[in-house]
């Protein structure tokens, strides 16, 4: 298959358990990618500051990142916006009240940082599984007194909105309140949701990154693992979905690799960009 670019997510597909670094196989498979002139271009839920060290140190890929889901397109090299879709506060009120009425931590993204009350904060910290994205919230978390009035503030522009433990039962009350809204959201977890603007999503920013290089989308190979994944892994001529990934994502992809702790990324690219037969998914 004539793979020209590689749309890699971060977080549970490229990246180790450790959310910070490859493994020493799927370095040396998209070395020998790009050496082959195949760009190499992370999509990821991933603010650019947030972007793990790996992917700061080889910015040659194809300096282009897609980040936020799709909400931005930025240079690699120099932080450059090359393509934005945030959403506004009065897009967002709504989704603020039902969260604080369903008792659902909500966080806001503004330049990168990750803005919230003490009381969600708080909340975060009872549930299970939040370990990395605590750790998220040391580095680039802000605390704020409201949250509307906060998103009402002159001149802010989101990135993206986090709902944090979102269980059966509240996302029976929160569905059809969010479907009433102009955003697009997906699971990032089979827990938490991510919110951005309605044009943003991974296909749309890795699409403005085709445009950009000059690659048909019919030559790019997506590989992820979440459900924000989905858009990305159906809009591209070859989706990969992780051994990992909930039943729904290995649905929407064409095929499906070993997870991440398994080298499952570096075996995808290995079998379908390096044609190494060798390589068992």
């Amino acid at each position: 298959m004539d793979i020209q670019l590689i749309a890699m997510d971060l977080d549970g597909t490229a990246l180790c358990p450790d959310h910070a670094s490859f493994t020493p196989r799927l370095e040396a498979a998209l070395l020998e990618a790009h050496r082959r002139g195949v760009s190499i271009v992370p999509a990821t839920g991933r603010q650019y500051l947030l972007l793990p060290p790996p992917i700061q140190a080889m910015p040659d890929w194809a300096d282009l990142a897609v980040l936020c889901n799709g909400a931005e397109v930025r240079r690699l090299r120099t932080g450059e916006i090359v393509s934005a879709h945030y959403m506004a506060a009065e897009e967002l009120a709504p989704l603020i009240r039902a969260a604080e009425q369903l008792d659902i931590p909500i966080e806001l993204s503004v330049g990168g940082t990750l803005h919230l009350t003490q009381a969600c904060l708080d909340r975060e910290r009872t549930i299970e599984g939040l370990r990395f994205h605590l750790s998220v919230l040391e580095q680039r978390g802000r605390l704020v007194e409201d949250m509307e009035s906060f998103a009402a503030g002159a001149g802010r522009a989101f990135e993206k909105a986090n709902l944090l433990g979102v269980t059966p039962a509240v996302w029976k009350e929160l569905s059809p309140i969010l479907e009433t809204l102009p955003l697009s959201y997906a699971w990032a977890t089979s827990a938490s949701l991510e919110v951005t603007c309605r044009a943003a999503t991974k296909a749309e920013g890795i699409r403005t990154v085709c445009r950009l290089l000059g690659v048909d989308m019919a030559h790019v190979m997506a590989l992820g693992d979440s459900g924000n994944d989905i858009s990305s892994l159906t809009a591209a001529g070859l989706g990969v979905a992780m051994g990992s990934a909930p039943a729904e994502v290995k649905a929407a992809a064409d095929a499906v690799t070993a997870s991440n702790a398994e080298d499952g990324a570096a075996l995808a690219i290995e079998r379908y960009v390096l044609d190494r037969e060798t390589a068992s998914l």
